[in-house]
């Protein structure tokens, strides 16, 4: 069995205990992405990460935290809020490194699949792309290259 660390165990402990009060968006999750750079409107490459990372969300003062495995933000602080539409979330994130704001709606497909996509922010294109735009920029200088990322968030726990 992978390892698990302590504050997972802890949320799946406390997940179980309320799973009667959960809000469907409540729980551990696994991240699915798929990243798609393109120049100038053209793509240049296309990748898939599965298992990207671990997340748990869990309800505080009226939104939905999304805290790492550890059960902590630290590269940025983000959450979910319900909006008027049915199975849709507005998804809020702030990076602490490069300042960078994202805010994008994300639909909840059959209580257990998250769906988002959003162009990455340049501050953290940036952070994460320096040696692609490097190569890139040397090359030349007035390209414009934007990622594109579709994010599948798929329920781990508590499942139905």
């Amino acid at each position: 069995m992978p390892f698990e660390p302590p504050a997972t165990l802890n949320y799946k402990k406390h997940f179980t205990r309320y799973k009667a009060n959960l809000d469907p968006i409540e729980g551990v999750w696994t991240e699915y992405a798929v990243g798609t750079l393109s120049e100038d409107g053209k793509v240049i490459q296309r990748k898939e990460i599965q298992k990207r990372a671990s997340w748990i969300i869990i309800k505080n003062k009226g939104e939905y935290q999304v805290l790492n495995e550890y059960g902590e933000q630290n590269k940025f602080i983000a959450s979910f809020k319900r909006t008027s539409q049915k199975n849709a979330y507005m998804f809020n994130a702030f990076y602490s490194e490069s300042k960078d704001h994202i805010r994008v709606e994300a639909i909840l497909v059959n209580g257990n699949r998250l769906e988002m996509a959003y162009d990455a922010p340049p501050g953290v294109f940036e952070e994460n792309y320096r040696e692609v735009l490097d190569t890139i920029h040397i090359q030349d200088p007035d390209k414009k290259l934007t990622l594109h990322w579709q994010f599948n968030w798929l329920k781990s726990f508590p499942n139905d």
